[in-house]
């Protein structure tokens, strides 16, 4: 069964993937592309991507479920299921040079034949700051149950397949199965256990855990507007934008990402969002513009009313982030560290994103290692004092996200309606503080570009924490997973 290396329900800020232009002037390797049925498509081979292939692989990539990078050396081929640590020297030198032409900086996001070392490995292409870890680790328990790799389950309009047949014959790179607290289930592919890799969108969580945090403490109010904690913003749409519309990705502004998978953009080629991420550093800028990100947020207008529709955005996690900083006096990476991870026993430091100017980037850019990745989730699920000696996430709080959700609104929107696909039977989805699902039972998942995800059931007290570099409905496979435990 073909698999599809999208990059998920949205792929902000670029082109489809069929219509990325061809990459002249490059040594590195081959020019290929890679198809929505999962084949590899060879769209302008270079002289010497012909002379290393031939016809012979040229078949062989067409016909291969996983994209073959062919370096400058005729002759050095790796697969992309081999670890990322392994890739030659020369081909990192290739990736390098390209992505430090800005022009190439969206492709950073596509789940292409760079991604498996470019998305473990984000901190030498972005600016970052460390969220430090201290103390004792918390160490989790391991009694491995391999009957969790034969669980079935099926995709729509696909036939069923086992978990480890999934593993292994698409684009995951490792998977993580927490039960009680003990690790029942952990495999890796083009990672090591110890490799950190980028969460994306599954990164805004962190910005979404503070607010709630800071919520619930008083220190500020989610029915407020936003403006109110960002006096840069005063003056601005911003104004009648509340701290929930954007916790909830409901705002009703012109800042709706590009939507690939659904074949068209809601937006114009160059909108809010676009301008954004070029002023953030995650796509060229045109080059008379000189606009801030706090310019872009500026310049914002109203498409409908809030909390009307899903809408996902990375603008709306980034101003969220900015409230953190401005309620907290301090940077987004501390805030981070004091409160959550140097209280869970992280095994490694994280890092996030950051700016030129500084400003965080968490929902975008956010790399740790899977089992730091798992012992995040399990703050939410009632194994909690596995990983804390404190409650982090208050009841209160677990509240709001699990049975204050807005199904009516889910599938107004794109988003919405491509996660109702994947769960075509599941009745009353919804979503909160930054997780793409609330499922009726009470279950959390939370996705990020390229298929990076973590699943919460606290009926049943597993989580499930995965990394990909490409998009196959892996939170079908998740929740499969979850289900075949029995409720507590």
């Amino acid at each position: 069964m073909g698999k599809n290396p999208g990059s998920g329900t949205t792929t902000p800020f670029l082109p489809r993937i069929r219509e990325l232009p061809v990459r002249r002037g490059l040594s590195r390797v081959e020019q290929f592309s890679i198809r929505r049925d999962g084949t590899a498509d060879a769209l302008a081979p270079s002289d010497i991507a012909k002379e290393a292939l031939g016809e012979r692989q040229v078949e062989k990539i067409r016909t291969s479920r996983r994209p073959f990078i062919v370096t400058a050396n005729p002759r050095d081929e790796r697969s992309c299921s081999a670890l990322s640590a392994d890739i030659p020297l020369v081909a990192l030198r290739h990736y390098q040079r390209y992505f430090n032409d800005r022009r190439n900086a969206a492709q950073m996001q596509v789940a292409d034949e760079m991604a498996d070392y470019t998305w473990q490995n984000m901190s030498r292409f972005h600016k970052t700051a460390m969220v430090l870890r201290d103390g004792p680790i918390s160490e989790l328990d391991v009694k491995l149950d391999p009957t969790i790799g034969e669980i079935e389950y099926e995709c729509p309009a696909q036939s069923k397949e086992t978990v480890g047949e999934h593993f292994e014959e698409s684009w995951m790179d490792g998977l993580l199965v927490i039960h009680r607290g003990t690790i029942v289930y952990e495999t890796y592919k083009t990672m090591r256990e110890y490799d950190k890799h980028n969460w994306f969108s599954a990164g805004q969580l962190w910005a979404g855990a503070l607010i709630a945090l800071l919520a619930d403490e008083g220190r500020l109010d989610v029915a407020m507007p936003a403006s109110l904690y960002l006096p840069e913003l005063r003056g601005s749409v911003w104004d009648s934008v509340t701290v929930e519309e954007a916790l909830d990705m409901a705002t009703g502004l012109d800042c709706i990402e590009r939507d690939d998978t659904m074949g068209d953009s809601s937006e114009s080629p160059w909108g809010a969002c676009e301008r954004w991420a070029a002023a953030v550093g995650l796509r060229e800028a045109h080059a008379d513009s000189r606009e801030t990100p706090i310019d872009v947020l500026r310049s914002m207008t109203r498409r409908k009313a809030g909390l009307a529709s899903l809408e996902p955005s990375a603008i709306n996690t980034f101003v969220l982030e900015l409230m953190v900083e401005g309620v907290t006096g301090k940077p987004m990476n501390e805030v981070l560290a004091e409160r959550i991870w140097r209280k869970i026993g992280a095994q490694a430091d994280a890092f996030i994103g950051v700016t030129q100017e500084g400003y965080p980037m968490s929902g975008v850019i956010m790399s740790s290692n899977l089992r730091d990745m798992a012992r995040f989730a399990l703050i939410f699920s009632p194994s909690w004092s596995r990983v804390s000696k404190d409650c982090l996430i208050a009841d209160s709080i677990l509240d709001k996200i699990h049975w204050s959700g807005r199904s009516a609104i889910y599938t107004q929107g794109k988003a919405g309606q491509n996660f109702q696909r994947s769960f075509p039977n599941v009745r009353g989805l919804s979503n909160r503080y930054q997780w793409d699902i609330v499922f009726p039972d009470g279950d959390l998942f939370k996705g990020g570009t390229g298929g990076q995800g973590l699943y919460i059931s606290r009926a049943r007290d597993v989580v499930v924490a995965y990394f990909c570099t490409g998009h196959n409905q892996e939170e079908i496979l998740a929740r499969a997973i979850a289900q075949s435990f029995p409720i507590l």
